[in-house]
């Protein structure tokens, strides 16, 4: 099959939602599909000459970086990386699927690929990035959805669109995340990912962590992040910008316990990897996290907006060790059981139209 994913932009730095949809283009090329990865300057069509000429000037620079357009991951030789101005169907690669990967992108390719050969992977409910109703028009376009999680699949039914949607849970990276240090021995550490904007919950990841810091002083943490390190971050935190895989790894093994404190996930990548290195995590009740997070079974769950039940999580976990070492090691056992070769799997046959067996779908 010929496959074009049509991304909203493109991202020098380390982010999910590419992350995967380049996971899924290498695999894809690896079982011989010719696949191409389309970054568009912008969304919208130039507003005026001038915009349309720096679209222009923007979209060389892309395509002078080659396979450097997103830096921080390794691609496959066949994948086709492609850069346009704006995603109009005369600028897109021939294609036999054609799938969206952002509200933004799910009208382009409802209008370029129609009923049949339009696709819309939803990794998230993307509120926090469009108006609502904007948002939820676009799910209700005639693409077939392929959803990342339970929630995302409960809100499809919502919109009346059971019908046209598919549940293919992402896969982890068994290779690059795994358990190192034993957690029985890694101390009174914390981790956690730092993110810009309200939805991420960094206020009250702060809040929280002062919280437990206040409690029992010989607690420390271990943050990282893609903005340079924020000043609001007390000096018994540390901090690493844009760690690369063996750095990520090392921290995360270096923790007891990880804390989630977004608000609103389509999966929630950096808890699950820390749960594949042997972390015990509290998170929020986010949506997505709900596939890998049982509260008591393989994780805490709390509520969001509370960093009072996000600190009383971490402290639970800190001085009840056999709790924390019977979740890090269900988690961590729930965490494989999601494999990128069953996804892309799943994902390919729904790509070929084709609806899965009761023992094929998933988890």
């Amino acid at each position: 099959m010929r496959i074009a994913f049509l991304l909203p932009g493109q991202s020098r730095r380390p982010a999910g939602g590419f992350k995967v949809v380049y996971e899924y283009a290498n695999r894809l090329a690896r079982r011989g599909h010719t696949v191409s990865v389309v970054h568009p300057w912008d969304c919208a069509p130039p507003r005026s000459p001038r915009a349309g000429l720096d679209a222009r000037l923007g979209t060389l620079r892309l395509r002078l970086r080659g396979r450097g357009i997103a830096p921080w991951f390794e691609f496959d030789p066949g994948v086709d990386l492609r850069a346009v101005t704006y995603p109009a169907a005369s600028k897109l690669p021939g294609f036999d699927a054609l799938v969206a990967t952002a509200w933004h992108t799910a009208p382009w390719v409802a209008a370029a690929a129609g009923e049949g050969r339009g696709f819309y992977l939803i990794q998230g409910y993307e509120t926090w990035d469009g108006e609502v109703e904007r948002v939820r028009e676009t799910w209700r376009l005639p693409l077939r959805k392929v959803v990342i999680s339970r929630w995302l699949e409960e809100i499809a039914a919502e919109l009346g669109e059971a019908s046209r949607t598919s549940r293919v849970p992402i896969g982890m990276d068994l290779d690059r995340f795994g358990v190192d240090l034993p957690p029985a021995g890694r101390g009174r550490r914390l981790g956690a990912v730092l993110s810009p904007g309200r939805e991420k919950g960094g206020e009250d990841l702060l809040a929280a962590l002062e919280a437990v810091r206040g409690r029992d002083p010989s607690v420390s943490a271990s943050l990282f992040g893609t903005v340079t390190r924020p000043a609001e971050l007390p000096g018994w935190v540390d901090y690493t910008r844009l760690p690369d895989d063996a750095s990520l790894r090392a921290l995360y093994n270096s923790c007891a316990v990880f804390l989630q404190a977004s608000r609103s996930e389509g999966w929630g990548l950096p808890a699950s990897e820390a749960m594949l290195c042997g972390c015990a995590l509290v998170t929020v009740e986010n949506g997505g996290s709900r596939e890998y997070a049982v509260d008591g079974e393989t994780a805490l769950v709390v509520p969001p907006r509370d960093p009072a039940a996000l600190a009383a999580g971490a402290i639970r976990l800190l001085e009840d060790e056999p709790l924390r070492l019977r979740l890090a090691e269900a988690g961590e056992r729930r965490l494989r059981t999601f494999t990128w070769e069953r996804s892309v799997e799943q994902f390919e046959r729904v790509l070929e139209g084709a609806t899965m067996d009761a023992g094929e779908r998933p988890l």
